[in-house]
């Protein structure tokens, strides 16, 4: 577990330099479990993406929901933002991936087939 090693190096006084940062191709930055709606992540070599979480938020949307009353509803909502590294990822193929990555957030059963 990545969790479990991290807190133990930190826990023994270790010191997190460079060499542990320059393994990583793909960095995750969950903000969100700081109340932090969004941010813009800084891409650090030799990184190719960073993917930044905001914080769940009820947010009021349209409603789509045919023969309903109410024109609005309360929906759960979450900000991602992604940087690249446009000499590695092509920005259009980012926005596939982010894409992608948007419908299994909303449907999490896909990630079982």
């Amino acid at each position: 577990d990545l969790a479990a090693s991290v807190s133990a190096l930190e826990e023994e006084g270790a010191e997190l330099g460079p060499e542990f940062l320059s393994m990583g191709t793909f960095t995750v930055i969950n903000l969100g479990m700081y109340g932090i709606k969004s941010c813009a992540p800084i891409i650090r070599e030799p990184q190719s993406c960073a993917l930044a979480l905001g914080s769940l938020e009820n947010r009021i949307v349209p409603n789509d929901v045919e023969g309903s009353d109410e024109i609005y509803k309360e929906s759960v909502m979450m900000t991602a933002t992604m940087s690249f590294d446009h000499r590695v990822v092509d920005g259009a193929v980012g926005a596939q991936w982010l894409a992608a990555f948007k419908s299994h957030v909303e449907n999490p059963t896909t990630l079982l087939l």
